[in-house]
């Protein structure tokens, strides 16, 4: 049985060697400890070890509670405050002060090492899980033998022109007449270095196996040094043909690009190529591109990089191989010669183009919009080098030598430009470019189409999700923000959008794409008013950004423009590194940055909170962590509040705030929450759509002594990463995705002991109100059979009301959008004291979790009377209340003819005073129209149905005003019944088989949308009931489940609990790719933190805490994605889980507490990003007792976190941003990780130091053992030596207590 790594045993250090709180041997100490729960080691920590403790292995994963960065620096500890947030006396931070220059050159921070797939982002697996990502796994598994003896190689020119070449003892090397020889066969990493140094160059060789099996690898800008390795590495492996490129940063490698599938060659020959160009490196394979830092068109998964090492050594690498280097010859690259293109001008002769977008000379991606009519483009390219030369093919592999009429269809178009000369040596020195020509839709579909809202601004087209960089600079405000070109989160970029007045905007190019060191993931821009940077010719300054960068972790790095953000040039240094800070968690993203007291200050979070302050924006040092509250998105600031006061707002991602105090105690700058926000968050929204709340930098804050504090306003992204956002496009049949909520004005008022938040829409949307067509009601009567509205219409609208209830009445509010059927309610209940929004019965329902119904606990004003605020559009309500400290807002999605509404009024009748004001559209592109100019569906067009399972096809026509007649032709009514009516189509499926159903537009019948639908039977083997899709497209064919998916989070539920303690849990299973999650232990039918068996595209099985932490990994013999199904067992005990693949154990685990649900579980499957095949899927009750713990004591469950404001998909799948982090991250993520307490008491570094994880060898255990000897070994088998003793105690202690008792 593989290794297990546990990641929730109590920790402390001891010098340089880790205590298992779990390994205290003496009996005594442990009948008098009380249970150790996993929520007490700080959350996904790295920690640190000195190089002399950990015997370093040959690339292998390395779990991340073991390893570490070593480092030469003292990384800056803070001390925790006291316990007290509102003491004077509080204990802050206590920082070495001698901290590293960001700004110049520094050793790189290693990585953790975590098995995930994604990033971020986000947010994973999920769109709320960590960031971490998956180190590089290489091919070894034999531990490296690093001696300081050394074979030195001749040279000879005729074979390399590599010079003072050493080859390590372990393997041997030889220079020979064809080449270089070289053998370490079950050696592991066998080095070659040589004293050849290079930036900027073309290095090559060809290399053949002569027997199969082992990689060979070219080193480059490496350091020499075997011991403690910083250099990057590019590999072929001819046991499974994949390439893989990686480096290694201070001794531990991670993983630059997903490992690729290379063809194999008949010889086992193959040229492995490197171009270097600064931070841009391009790795080919027999002349085929394999990975390009930066290329998230070649690699949507890029995993980015701390600091790219700038130069170093050339050498070799073989692992366990029998090989020849030949021709292995370098060529450096002065800057002319290196095959550039300084800019890049897209023209066209049939129609327009769009602002030109910024050319990153050494980034390979490039994005540029051009008008509908523009239906050929030319590219004017200018070359660095005037000798390239330039190739331009499309997507379909299109060569063009005439690049001034280049076709391009509706939407985005990919063409790849390689600029090439020739070295000294013949060969061809690329760089690839990736340009997106992206071809607006008709000028008639823009602010048209159903659901895109009238005076919320929305990306124009694809993916946008949380504002970054909101800075209002020479009277123009700038929203940035999280941008992907498609409906679902991908590579993060900044796009750009600006305004004069908040309500009318124009588009801008995109701001910054993907690059070397990782995708764009949320940050924030600054006025740098007075040069403190020096990054400008002048001494005015100008915008300074401050971005995430994601990927192996996260940094932060800058950029700056002289021309009011209209270009950009990014600072060459990471300016700050999650791997340089106390809490040693990845998430470290989303800086806000603001200015007071002299200085910088950023706040940033991802996970737990962190504040940083800086004189200069390039060298950052510590000021306070926050391990146990955790955030996305924070942002801090400062506000008068009614009372005179002077108080600061940390907000927690837009969907909860404290107030307290920004100030230095002992020196050191905090955020102290008042004592009534100790413990305590508000509200910020109580509706689901409004996320990553980012206020506008306007401009310096002041000092204490003479504060300048400006009015601030916010802006919110409309969508959460819960479960929907990636689903709102597709599902609606619209090719954008991405609103944000209304800009607020932001004030505080006293409210008895605590401060309150007010959010008030900007005053300038009262400038849209249609006045001549409002309707006024003053003080009428109200009571629950009213037609006041009876004659109302719209879907753009405000409506400001006050009720004055009577002694009977038990609620008030309005229906919205009200027809066919449909209906939003905004409702407050009196008896409840609860002002809600449900959505459940608004039109089209994304998820379940989209139907719930949000609320929050308001009083009624002083008087008792309801005052409620609504700002209805196209898709989306927003409602505000109790003197606006009171938010809330939400999407819908409802049919074109629910365009009707009624104040709603339950028990007595209430007095009322109600306005509504039609609202006018803000986009000033808008083309009226006479017909419908689109056809929108909120049906996916390939279906799959069961025999004798009914399904409604519905389309809408945009924009609502027009008629919604169509046809409909179904290509073979032997296969279903159905019924027509207008726009729907109600079939059942009766025989299996497949059909297509079209709908036609009568008005227009240009406009048509086809289903294309298969009917299956369902034979799929269970024992579950109600087990059925949560999200997703699942389908049943024969014996067969099936899903895949993109970017996205689906769930196949048993809606039922089996009610079993103890069970086993058998599947087939066919991994194809993705993430592959076995939900063994779910609350509830939504697997929240659903306790999973996850399966990757790699040799390992995790056992994973769903959206939260990893709680355990191992190591398969081979991995599952041979595209065989799989039987994979797993033995649920009351508190253990035991995970067999193929009949083999491979990871077992004991929980030291496990929640309520653990042993009253729903069970099911889940996939992110990828697709898979089931078969057989049992759960059979065990009443074998597999616990440790022979006793009936209750299990204590983890304490849960609070609702995350998220990822990474990340989980944000990682947020997404926020993706979701496996996801992303998400951004990606999602929800926060970890145990997410609100205590926001500044705590101190936590001491990380790493453990070798001791690698066991299973017992063989007679049948006739006995159960306690038996779980013993069992424990043996899985553990360290130390925990191992600490179970020889615990077993003891219970079976003696329970003899005595008996």
């Amino acid at each position: 049985m593989n290794d297990t790594v546990c990641k929730n045993w109590f920790m402390r250090k001891s010098g340089k060697t880790w205590v298992y709180g779990c390994a205290l041997v003496s009996f005594a100490g442990l009948a008098l400890a009380g249970p150790v729960y996993a929520d007490q080691v700080e959350q996904a920590t790295v920690s640190q070890v000195s190089q002399e403790v950990v015997a370093q292995t040959d690339h292998q994963v390395t779990p991340q509670a073991e390893l570490a960065p070593s480092t030469t620096k003292e990384v800056p500890q803070v001390v925790e405050p006291s316990p007290s947030l509102v003491s004077e006396s509080a204990k802050t931070a206590q920082e070495n002060p001698t901290h590293s220059k960001l700004d110049q050159p520094k050793e790189e921070q290693v990585q953790a090492s975590e098995a995930e797939k994604v990033t971020n982002q986000a947010q994973g697996a999920d769109l709320n899980q960590t960031s971490q990502e998956t180190p590089v796994e290489t091919n070894s598994t034999s531990p490296v033998h690093v001696t300081e003896e050394k074979t030195d190689l001749p040279n000879n020119e005729a074979v390399t022109n590599l010079e003072g070449m050493t080859a390590d003892q372990n393997g041997h090397w030889e220079m020979q007449a064809d080449g270089i020889h070289s053998e370490a066969k079950d050696k592991g990493d066998s080095f070659l270095y040589s004293q050849s140094e290079g930036k900027n160059f073309i290095y090559s060789t060809d290399v053949t196996f002569k027997e199969a099996g082992g990689a060979a690898a070219l080193i480059f800008r490496g350091n020499n040094d075997s011991s403690d390795k910083n250099m990057y590495g590019v590999n072929v492996d001819s046991g499974n043909h994949k390439v893989k490129f990686w480096r290694w940063v201070n001794n531990h490698d991670i993983q630059l690009v997903d490992e690729k599938d290379v063809t194999p060659t008949a010889d086992e020959t193959y040229n492995l190529r490197v171009v270097a160009a600064n931070q841009w490196l391009s790795y080919y394979v027999n002349d085929v591109l394999v990975a390009s830092t930066g290329d998230a068109v070649l690699q949507k998964s890029d995993k980015g990089q701390p600091q790219v090492l700038p130069e170093g050594y050339f050498g070799l690498l073989n692992w366990n191989a029998n090989v020849i280097f030949k021709n292995t010859r370098y060529v450096n690259l002065d800057d002319a010669s290196l095959p550039l293109i300084d800019n890049l001008v897209v023209t066209s002769k049939t129609g327009s183009v769009e602002k030109q977008a910024q050319f990153f000379s050494e980034e390979p991606l490039h994005i540029q919009y051009v008008g509908h009519n523009a239906e050929t483009v030319g590219l004017d390219i200018t070359k660095h080098n005037p000798n390239a030369v330039i190739k331009v093919e499309d997507a379909k592999g299109n060569v063009y030598t005439d690049i001034s009429q280049l076709p391009v269809a509706v939407g985005a178009n990919y063409f790849t430009i390689e600029s090439s000369v020739t070295d000294s040596l013949g060969r061809p020195v690329t760089l690839t470019y990736r340009v997106n020509i992206h071809r607006r839709q008709s000028d008639d579909v823009y602010y048209n189409e159903l659901y895109r809202d009238q005076y919320h601004y929305s990306v124009k087209d694809g993916w946008a999700n949380d504002p970054n960089g909101l800075v209002f600079y020479k009277g123009r405000y700038h929203l940035f923000y999280q941008f992907y070109d498609d409906t679902k989160w991908g590579p993060m970029h900044w796009a750009h959008a600006t305004s004069r007045d908040l309500l009318h905007w124009d588009e801008e190019p995109i701001a910054f794409y993907p690059d070397a060191t990782g995708h764009m993931f949320s940050g924030s821009v600054v006025v740098d008013s007075t040069n403190s940077s020096g990054l400008f010719k002048s001494p005015e300054g100008g915008l300074v950004a401050i971005i995430t960068s994601n990927g192996n972790g996260q940094r932060i790095e800058i950029a700056y423009s002289e021309d009011e953000g209209r270009t950009w040039q990014k600072y060459d240094k990471v300016v700050a590194d999650w791997s340089q800070d106390p809490l040693q968690n990845q998430d470290f993203r989303d800086p806000k940055v603001f200015r007071w007291d002299n200085q910088w200050f950023m706040v940033l979070a991802g996970g737990p909170l962190r504040i940083y302050s800086s004189q200069d924006l390039k060298n950052w040092q510590v000021e306070t962590t926050y391990k146990d509250l955790h955030t996305e998105c924070p942002d801090l600031y400062p506000i008068v509040a009614n009372d005179g006061a002077l108080k600061w707002v940390l907000s927690r991602g837009g969907r909860s705030y404290k107030v307290g105090d920004f100030k230095q105690v002992d020196g050191k700058w905090a955020f102290v929450a008042d004592e009534v926000y100790q413990d305590h968050d508000e509200i910020m929204n109580f509706g689901k759509d409004s996320y990553a709340a980012m206020t506008y930098y306007v401009h310096d804050f002041g000092t204490a002594d003479h504060p300048n504090i400006p009015q601030l306003t916010e802006i919110n992204w409309m969508n959460t990463w819960e479960d929907y956002c990636n689903l709102v496009a597709d599902t609606v049949g619209q090719k954008f995705n991405g609103t944000f909520n209304l800009n607020l004005d932001l004030g505080l008022v006293k409210s008895g002991n605590c401060y309150l938040l007010t959010q008030t829409p900007v005053k300038a949307y009262e400038s849209l109100r249609d006045t001549d067509n409002a309707q006024y009601f003053e003080n009428v009567r109200v009571a629950s059979d009213n037609e006041l509205l009876k004659d109302f219409t719209g879907d753009t609208y405000e409506v400001v009301s006050h009720f004055v209830p009577c002694k009977d009445t038990t609620a008030v509010g309005f229906n919205l959008r009200v027809g066919d059927g449909q209906a939003t309610k905004v409702v407050y209940d009196l008896t409840k004291e609860t002002l809600s929004i449900d959505r459940s019965q608004s039109g089209t329902i994304l998820s379940d979790a989209f139907a719930k119904v949000n609320s929050q606990q308001v009083t009624r004003n002083d008087d008792g009377s309801i005052d409620l605020h609504l700002y209805v559009d196209r898709a989306s309500v927003e409602v505000f209340a109790k003197g606006n400290t009171v938010a809330g807002a939400n999407q819908i999605f409802p049919s074109p003819r629910a365009v009707g509404a009624s104040v709603l009024v339950e028990g007595g009748p209430a007095k009322a005073n109600i306005a509504i004001y039609p609202i006018k559209s803000t986009w000033t592109d808008k083309k009226e129209v006479t017909k419908a100019v689109a056809m929108n569906t909120t049906v996916a067009g390939d279906l799959t149905l069961e025999v004798g399972q009914s399904k409604d096809l519905q389309v809408y026509l945009a924009p609502a005003s027009e008629e919604q007649d169509v046809t409909w032709t179904v290509s073979d009514p032997s296969l279903v019944s159905y019924t027509e009516h207008d726009n729907k189509l109600s079939l059942k499926a009766l025989h299996k088989g497949h059909l297509t159903v079209t709908a036609t537009s009568v008005e227009n019948p240009s406009l048509s949308k086809t289903f294309k639908i298969a009917i299956t039977l369902n034979n799929f083997a269970t024992n579950l009931k109600g087990l059925k899709a949560v999200t997703g497209n699942w389908y049943i064919d024969d014996d067969t489940l099936y899903d895949s998916n993109v970017s996205a989070n689906d769930f196949f539920m048993a809606y039922e609990s089996n009610g079993f303690k103890q069970f086993d849990y058998d599947i087939d299973v066919k991994y194809q790719h993705g993430l592959v999650n076995l939900f063994v232990a779910a609350e509830r039918e939504e697997p929240g933190r659903a306790y999973s068996v996850q399966f990757a595209d790699n040799d390992t099985v995790r056992l994973f805490r769903f959206g939260a932490e990893t709680i355990a990994e191992a190591h398969l013999d081979k991995a599952i994605n041979d595209g065989q199904y799989h039987h994979v067992k797993v033995e649920k005990g009351k508190d253990t889980m035991t995970v067999y693949v193929d009949g083999k154990e491979v990871l077992h685990h004991q929980f030291d507490a496990v929640d309520n649900y653990f042993n009253q579980a729903h069970v099911g499957v889940g996939l992110w990003d990828g697709a898979v095949e089931f078969k057989n899927f049992f759960v059979t009750e065990k009443m074998t007792n597999t616990s440790s713990d022979t006793t009936d004591e209750p299990i204590k469950p983890d304490p849960q976190p609070q609702p995350s404001p998220e990822p990474s998909p990340e989980n944000k799948l990682d947020e997404p941003e926020h993706q979701p982090e496996v996801a992303p991250e998400p951004e990606p993520t999602g929800q926060n990780n970890g145990h997410d307490s609100t205590n926001t008491v500044p705590d101190p570094s936590q001491d990380n130091t790493g453990k070798q994880e001791e690698s066991n060898t299973p017992v063989e255990t007679p049948k006739t053992v006995a159960p306690l000897v038996e779980n013993l070994l069992k424990k043996f088998n899985a553990f360290s030596l130390t925990t191992f003793l600490a179970s020889i105690a615990k077993e003891t202690w219970h079976f003696l207590t329970k003899w005595l008792f008996s």
